[in-house]
């Protein structure tokens, strides 16, 4: 398996895939430097870690042909999995559903703006069509469980107007995620002229009041902290 990253800490096993099948300008990830592990390397420090969760992100795991035989090693290991996904490969994640507690899922913009979905992702106009189609069946497999959607408020493509037409969406996700703009140099690179954390803290904090409408919890991430807004 290719790895940016493998690590244990705070109660969390965190594995970090190499590889996506998007572009998107602003991904560290895509840009980083990979290790070989083999499946075997990741269950052994997971049954010797008295860490109960596992988090599998980075750039796009269901890429990885041994994704898996490493959730099932996982599970076996009595490893609560949360797997993360651009929603493009529903296939896999249908596949995962009985060995895992649950996924995080990025929306990028409303599902409807395929020119803005082009820019984010660095996708053709024809992939990007097919891409959401994925996505929307990835999210319905993903709701069978619990469902994280995680959304990074780049404010020309997620701001009220926008977020109103994405709440269809989500409405049904156990809870929503939204993430300041290069609020963690990890995270993001520049994009669009901005280089420091965007929007303001209040506007993301006005969006995830707007977002409380549809979904019963909203986690905000930023500058400001970390703030979790419930009805």
């Amino acid at each position: 398996m290719r790895l940016i990253g493998l690590s244990d800490n705070k109660g969390q096993l965190r594995v970090e895939f190499a590889g996506c099948n998007m572009i998107c300008p602003y991904c560290v990830h895509i840009r980083q430097p990979k290790k070989e592990y083999s499946i075997e390397d990741v269950v052994d420090l997971a049954k010797s870690s008295e860490s109960k969760d596992v988090y599998l992100g980075g750039a796009e795991p269901t890429l990885q042909k041994e994704l898996l035989p490493l959730i099932e090693g996982l599970h076996a290991a009595g490893k609560s999995i949360l797997l993360k996904s651009n929603g493009m490969k529903p296939d896999v994640l249908e596949k995962a559903l009985p060995f895992v507690r649950g996924f995080v899922i990025e929306i990028k913009a409303p599902l409807d703006d395929i020119p803005a979905i082009m820019e984010l992702t660095g996708l053709s106009e024809e992939r990007s069509i097919k891409y959401v189609s994925l996505l929307h069946e990835s999210l319905d497999i993903a709701k069978q469980k619990w469902l994280r959607v995680w959304i990074r408020v780049i404010p020309e493509f997620i701001n009220a107007e926008t977020l109103a037409r994405i709440l269809p969406d989500i409405e049904d996700a156990s809870e929503v995620m939204l993430y300041q703009f290069m609020s963690n140099p990890d995270f993001d690179l520049p994009f669009k002229g901005h280089d420091k954390p965007t929007p303001e803290w209040d506007e993301v904090r006005k969006l995830g009041e707007m977002l409380l409408e549809k979904v019963q919890k909203v986690r905000i991430l930023g500058d400001g902290g970390k703030l979790l807004l419930e009805k």
